[in-house]
Order: C-alpha cells, then sequence, then structure tokens
C-alpha cells in the first residue's frame, strides 16, 4: 500500500504515512530495516516472526559473516529485513563489527531496529547510546521480557522510551504478538535524543569535529578516539541500489590539535568515553528496571554443573554421540526415499530405450554418481538442525568456553575455538572467520589445523562405511572420527607453535542465557543453510562425476578406461592401508574437488556395470508414494524408540563389502577425514595466506591423513 501524499509505501494500517499529516520523517516511508545489536539477542527469530517463511542465510557482501535476511508484505508494501550480525559496539575490532557501521552507513534510509537484550540491559544499551548518536530514526525492541520476568526483573518501559526519545516496545511473544507491536512502534519511529553527557573537554571536540566534516556526533567521537572501523573490500556494499559515498574524513591538524589539548588536560579521549557511556548505560537501566534481592539466574545454576572441569568434557562427549545417534535414526528412512527415487528415475530412463551412450550418462553419471551424493542431503538437513538447536539455546557457547582452557594452553586466544566449532559445517567460511583473531599467527595456526576437523561435506561419506562396515557401533564410530579430526587440529596447532612464533591475544567470552529456541526458526536456517551447501556443492559435484563419467567411458589401448588405468597405476600406493583396488583409489582422486563426490566416484565405478530394470511411470510413482509412506513410518518409529535402520545405501554397502574389508573401511574414513583440504578450502587459504602456505596444507594434510590411515589399518583387529 502506498502513501497518497508522496507514493512512498507506508506502514499504515489505512494506507497513509505522516506526510500527508505534515510530518516528513524518512521512517514512515523505510522499506528497510536494519536489526542492530548484540549476539545472542534474538534478531533472527524476530525478522522469521515477521516475515513467516522468507528467510535467507548467506554471506554479507566482501566478507564470511553469515547475514539473516528476509522479505515480507506489510500492509501491502514491502519491507526488506536485515539481521546484522552481533555487535557490542560500532567500533569494535571483530568481523562481525566491521560489518555493521558501513552496512548502515550505506542504506542511510533504512531504520535502525535495535533489538536489545532485557536481561542484560546495561549491558546492550551501551550499544543503543552508540546508535542514537548516529542521528538516525530509531526502535528499540526489548526481547526475551519473558526471561528477564521469570529473574524477577521488572520494566519500565514508558521510562526508557522518555529518556532515548524513540519507541520502545516489548516483544512479550515475538512469535505472535511481539512482531504487531513492533510494526506498529515503527510507524512512530523518531531521532533520538542524545542522552550522554561527555566530559566537557570531550564535548568540546566532538563539536569541533563535526564542525570540520565529521558526519555525525558517533563519528566525531570515532575519529577522536581513533575507533573508525576499516571495513573489508565490499563489506560496505548492501543489496540496495546506490550505495552512499564514504563520510568525509576530519582533517588531520584538526584532530591532532584536539588530541594534544586533551593529552596536556589529561584526559584519554577512548576511556573518557567508553566511561561515560557506560555510566549512562547502568543509569537508564537503574530507572527502567529493578529486580529482586535473591534471585538467582538459573543458567548459572545449570553451568555450575556442566562447565565442571570433569563433567563438562565427559557431558560434551556423551552430547556428541547422541547427536550422531539422532542423525542416524532421523535421516535413515529419508535416506532411504531418495534411494527409492533413484531406483525409479533409473528405471525410467531404461525404459525410454535411448541411446547407450545417453542412457549410461542419465542413469550412471546423473543418477547414480549425482544421485547418490544428494541423497545424503536428509543426514545434513538433520545435522544442521541439531546444530541449530544447540547453537541457539547457548549450548555451543558453553562448547567454547569448556575448550578455552585447552585453547590457552596451546597458546592460542580462547575465542579459537569458534572457528574450529564453525568448520563443522563448512571449512571455508571457518578459515575465512580466523580472521578475528587479533595476531596474523594465531590465525595462520587456526588456519592450518581446522582442515582436520570433520566438514559437513565428509559427514555422507562417514555414514555410508559406518552403517555398511559397523552397524551395530556407527555412531561410537562418527563420534570417534570427530574427536580424532578434533585432536589432528590441536595437535597441529601445537607443532605449529613452535613454527610460528607469535604472542597469545586475549578475549572475553560470554555465555548466553539457556534457551528453547523456536522450532519454526531452527528448521527455516536448517533447510536455509542445506540449500546454501546444495548451491555451493552442486556444481563442482557434478563437474566432477561427469568427468569421472567420461573417463570411465574413454577406453584406451590396453582395454582399459583411462580413469582405471590412473587409478591402477596409483594403488599400490595405497594398498598398506588397505585400500588397495582401483576403484576405492580412484574415488580419493576427484574427492579432493569436493569430499561428496568420493560417494559419486564409488557408486558410479561399483554400480555401473548394473543395469537398472526398466518401470512404468504408474508403477514408478506407485513406489515413490510406498517410499514416502514407508520414510514416515520410519521417522515415527526413530522417534519413538531412537533405533537405526538398514544400510543407508544396500546395494552401494554389499559392493563395497567386496572391495574393503572393515580395517580398510575405517582406514578409509580416517584418510577421508584428513587428507587435503578441498579446492574450495585452499582457495580461502591462498586468498587469507598466500601460495606457500596452501601447499603447505596440502602437504601436512596428505601426510598426516597417511600416517594415521596407515596405522589404524595396522592395529585393526
Amino acid at each position: 500500500m502506498s502513501c497518497p501524499s508522496c507514493s512512498a509505501p507506508s506502514l499504515s494500517t489505512t494506507g497513509a504515512c505522516a506526510c500527508a499529516a505534515g510530518a516528513s520523517s524518512p521512517a514512515r516511508h523505510a522499506t528497510r530495516w536494519c536489526l542492530v545489536g548484540t549476539p545472542n539477542v534474538g534478531k533472527t527469530s524476530l525478522i522469521n516472526a515477521i516475515s513467516g517463511s522468507r528467510l535467507e542465510v548467506g554471506n554479507w557482501s566482501g566478507t564470511t559473516v553469515e547475514v539473516a535476511s528476509a522479505h515480507a508484505v506489510v500492509d501491502g508494501a514491502p519491507l526488506h529485513l536485515v539481521d546484522l550480525p552481533g555487535a557490542y559496539a560500532l567500533g569494535g575490532t571483530g568481523a562481525e563489527e566491521d560489518v555493521v557501521l558501513p552496512a548502515l552507513e550505506a542504506d542511510p534510509n533504512a531504520l535502525i531496529v535495535n533489538v536489545v537484550d532485557a536481561v542484560h540491559l546495561a549491558r546492550d544499551l551501551t550499544l543503543t547510546l552508540e546508535l542514537t548518536e548516529l542521528g538516525r530514526p530509531m526502535v528499540v525492541a526489548l526481547n526475551l521480557i519473558e526471561q528477564a520476568t521469570a529473574r524477577g526483573t521488572t520494566l519500565d518501559v514508558a521510562a526508557l522510551e522518555a529518556e532515548l526519545g524513540v519507541p520502545v516496545v516489548a516483544l512479550r511473544d515475538h512469535r505472535r504478538h511481539g512482531a504487531g507491536s513492533l510494526i506498529a512502534a515503527a510507524r512512530r519511529a523518531a531521532v533520538p535524543i542524545l542522552a550522554v553527557a561527555y566530559p566537557e573537554p570531550i564535548a568540546t571536540a566532538a563539536a569541533a569535529l563535526a564542525a570540520a566534516g565529521a558526519p555525525t556526533r558517533w563519528h566525531a567521537l570515532a575519529t577522536l578516539t581513533d575507533e573508525l572501523p576499516v571495513p573489508a573490500a565490499g563489506a560496505a556494499r548492501t543489496a540496495a541500489r546506490g550505495a552512499v559515498a564514504a563520510p568525509p574524513r576530519v582533517p588531520d591538524p584538526v584532530l591532532q590539535g584536539h588530541r594534544a589539548a586533551l593529552d596536556a588536560a589529561g584526559i584519554d579521549p577512548f576511556l573518557a568515553v567508553a566511561e561515560a557511556r557506560h555510566r549512562t548505560a547502568h543509569a537508564l537501566a537503574g530507572a527502567a528496571a529493578s529486580t529482586a534481592a535473591g534471585r538467582i539466574d538459573p543458567s548459572e545454576r545449570v553451568d555450575r554443573f556442566l562447565l565442571n572441569p570433569v563433567v563438562g568434557p565427559i557431558a560434551l562427549l556423551a552430547g556428541l554421540a547422541l547427536i550422531f545417534h539422532l542423525t542416524f535414526a532421523l535421516s535413515d528412512p529419508w535416506v532411504g526415499l531418495f534411494g527409492t527415487v533413484q531406483e525409479v528415475l533409473a528405471g525410467w530412463v531404461t525404459a525410454a530405450a535411448l541411446p547407450p551412450l545417453l542412457e549410461s550418462f542419465l542413469a550412471g553419471a546423473l543418477v547414480e554418481g549425482v544421485g547418490t551424493v544428494l541423497a545424503f542431503v536428509p543426514v545434513l538437513f538433520v545435522l544442521y538442525v541439531i546444530l541449530g538447536v544447540l547453537e541457539n539455546a547457548g549450548i555451543l557457547a558453553r562448547v567454547a568456553f569448556l575448550a578455552d582452557g585447552l585453547m590457552r594452553a596451546l597458546g592460542l586466544p580462547g575465542r579459537a575455538v569458534l572457528p574450529m566449532v564453525l568448520s563443522i559445517g563448512c571449512t571455508v567460511p571457518a578459515v575465512q572467520a580466523t580472521r578475528t583473531l587479533e595476531q596474523r599467527g594465531d590465525r595462520l595456526r587456526v588456519a592450518l589445523a581446522i582442515p582436520s576437523i570433520p566438514c559437513s561435506a565428509r559427514l555422507p561419506v562417514f555414514v555410508l562405511l559406518a552403517a555398511a562396515f559397523v552397524p551395530a557401533y556407527a555412531a561410537m564410530v562418527l563420534t570417534g572420527l570427530y574427536v580424532l579430526g578434533f585432536a589432528v587440529a590441536i595437535l597441529s596447532a601445537l607443532a605449529f607453535k613452535h613454527l610460528l612464533r607469535t604472542p597469545p591475544s586475549s578475549g572475553a567470552m560470554e555465555l548466553p542465557s539457556y534457551r528453547w529456541p523456536p522450532a519454526r526458526l531452527v528448521l527455516k536456517l536448517a533447510w536455509a543453510r542445506t540449500k546454501a551447501f546444495l548451491q555451493g556443492a552442486t556444481g563442482p559435484i557434478l563437474i566432477a562425476v561427469v568427468a569421472v563419467w567420461a573417463l570411465l567411458s574413454l577406453e584406451l589401448a590396453n582395454g582399459m578406461s583411462l580413469f582405471e588405468t590412473v587409478a591402477r597405476s596409483l594403488a599400490p600406493i595405497f594398498a598398506p592401508l588397505g585400500l588397495g583396488d582401483w576403484r576405492v583409489v580412484g574415488a580419493l582422486i576427484p574427492g579432493a574437488v569436493a569430499k561428496e563426490v568420493v560417494l559419486g566416484s564409488l557408486a558410479l565405478t561399483l554400480l555401473g556395470d548394473v543395469p537398472a530394470a526398466g518401470i512404468g511411470l504408474l508403477e514408478g510413482l506407485a513406489t515413490i508414494g510406498a517410499g514416502l509412506v514407508a520414510a514416515l513410518q520410519g521417522t515415527l518409529t526413530a522417534l519413538w524408540g531412537l533405533g537405526g535402520g538398514d544400510p543407508l545405501d544396500a546395494d552401494l554397502s554389499a559392493r563395497l563389502g567386496g572391495v574393503l574389508t572393515t580395517g580398510g573401511a575405517v582406514a578409509l574414513m580416517v584418510f577421508t577425514l584428513l587428507y587435503m583440504p578441498c579446492v574450495a578450502t585452499l582457495a580461502a587459504l591462498r586468498k587469507a595466506f598466500g601460495t606457500r602456505w596452501m601447499l603447505f596444507s596440502v602437504v601436512w594434510q596428505t601426510g598426516v591423513a597417511y600416517a594415521a590411515a596407515w596405522a589404524v589399518f595396522a592395529l585393526w583387529p
């Protein structure tokens, strides 16, 4: 719906905006909201409540920082919602904080929606005060009200609104009514009152710097305190058209003159500004919130048990085993459904009576090769759901806390564990996330170590081999592989400590309160991440599998295909690992492109000679329908009893049993876990640290993989 007076999209229920009544605030016409707040404050959940099912997850332009966004229609008008990364300050040094200010500057017409944690009101209001100094229309949304109330905190929203001069809304249930309350508050968005009273010399200097070219009070103060962030290339770009120019610089003589005057007066501008904001934030929180005496935070009670140095690691390992047990139990039925669809598609190709080469390409390369990889999408989706619950419930932060002491023993800052945890999803953003570490030596050590940690791309290989060779102990084997991966990463970082001597940096780590995340949010995020994985992996998988099919189809004078000839020549090198069969060795070659391709290559070489039986259209549809019913029944059975099922791909599992022993299968899992990073990870390493360290990673990882796989095969009973 558009405003009848100015044709701008309106957020009002009547279609009229404030300009019809003589006002002209740009907030009335904001078609883009930027949600700003500290980490774990619930911005993504709020976006999901407003937009419904239109949540998207991606990386901010020019960075590796994950950003959730969505499109919504409010009162007939399009609205773009952007969840800016969690940050504690606009002038911070972390990768997430480098994004927030440039994003706000790039779209000056966007409405700032400051989401504040009602449980930690004083802490979050420090960022709120910085946002007020940008001089932009904004709204403050108090989230996690239920948790604050449970702790005995009483909030005076009207008092906070009067002090800030902007609408303040308490989101008591953002999943139902809170979204509507925020939309109503957005119609009243206003430029806030400048609430911080700085010492007179600081205020005078800030005013002079603003007159000399600083665009806002915040920029003037950040220039004075040397806190202006230097964003990565492209970080200031947004999806909005027409990005604005960078803010003008204050002339150096003016800046140096005011710094000299403050220095002569014995005033440190950074400390003076920080102290004024801190004092004001606590005063605002004291006026707007009161807490009953004697109440103990329930999260603290749980942490006393889970963060115990003895109990914590045991609980962590037990939880990891449970995660993989759940992953197996809940995904098995749907992997079976994908397998049924594969069989039907192959049967339809056979029944079509196509030319032999085309039939081989469709049934072999696409259905068997690519299809086998895609059939394990349910495994990834279930894992992303479980990780999403742990992440949004505050569990992963506790994992990082438990590992903090170990990181420091390795000479690394405690926050180095966060890229390691991130690498469970994908190694590429984990490598790039090391830029949050201050010292280059720390960044390099962590980046070279984390390719040993199993990413989601390797999980389908592990799942198939574990289910085929050790079905009774599959969850334990997967847990062992993840423990091994983390152990190798830690030992590698320890080895690199003597190679790269860098003073360790320090940093604080926050433990968010425990909370059960909305199921809808977790499912949307899991699907968005699975879709992002598919979009990034489908291309390399298709290219690699088609290349393997082409090389298998190209027969040489010796009667063997080119692919078989190359693989057989390399087989003696891998024979000591129990991997002497050329089809297994051949699968590892394209696996260097993307680890998922190991499965596709195995399916192509082991099942490519098995002709599919022709099947009619109706019969195939009936078979798929029956498979869907079986998948639903299997899921209910798994939820009830958490039981495992049959091997995930019975045909491929049977063929693998003819070319691998159990010891060889475990050695293959270990080698796949540790050998050279995929090409995307190598590209990230090269971009961040140069070609020399990229090549070092290839040699190091492959050497460690060979030694570990040899040891496993030699010691296997």
